[in-house]
């Protein structure tokens, strides 16, 4: 997953290719470890109170490392970067490529599937918690409008994505599958 390329026609360097990250997979990696640093230091401006700026610098380093690292832990289960592309673009698309084996495209999608329906509960997680957070500022707990907004613009993102990309592998996963030549 270093992002070189391989020059060699051997199946060993085609299988290390598919493992590579690409110009997405890094801005990707950077937005992580960007939003990492900045959400501890987010989330304590929206709190009223003194900032302990020692755990906002503490948590914003370990997320920045740790959230990166957890995608990238994620994609290489999955087969690594390219398999997610392909597999995201499949899905977008609603085709799969015919030179593309069933055995191949077929768990790929069926685990797309899977990881869209955990997309769903964490979206409605993610709305539960905005809506405690709303209940705890209006009886005055706590000054969290704020973060409740956050939590629900967090749950409403993840559930539509998520419904989306359920849609189009379910959609996918309907096709009859393919005689062998």
């Amino acid at each position: 997953m270093t992002g070189e390329h391989s020059t060699g026609a051997s199946d060993a360097t085609a299988a290390t290719d598919d493992d590579r990250i690409d110009a997405v997979g890094w801005w990707q990696l950077a937005a992580l470890a960007v939003s990492g640093a900045v959400a501890p230091a987010l989330f304590f401006v929206l709190q009223p109170g003194p900032v302990p700026w020692v755990a906002v610098v503490v948590l914003g380093l370990a997320l920045a490392v740790a959230l990166p690292a957890l995608q990238v832990w994620s994609w290489a289960r999955r087969g690594g970067r390219a398999a997610v592309a392909d597999t995201r673009r499949w899905v977008d698309e609603g085709r799969v490529p015919p030179e593309v084996p069933e055995a191949v495209w077929r768990p790929r999608v069926q685990q797309w599937t899977a990881d869209a329906r955990q997309r769903r509960s964490s979206g409605w997680v993610f709305v539960g918690l905005a809506a405690l957070w709303a209940v705890l500022a209006t009886t005055g707990t706590t000054n969290g409008w704020g973060v409740a907004v956050v939590w629900a613009v967090l749950g409403i993102a993840t559930l539509v994505q998520g419904r989306g990309d359920r849609v189009g592998a379910e959609h996918l996963l309907a096709t009859p599958v393919r005689p062998t030549s």
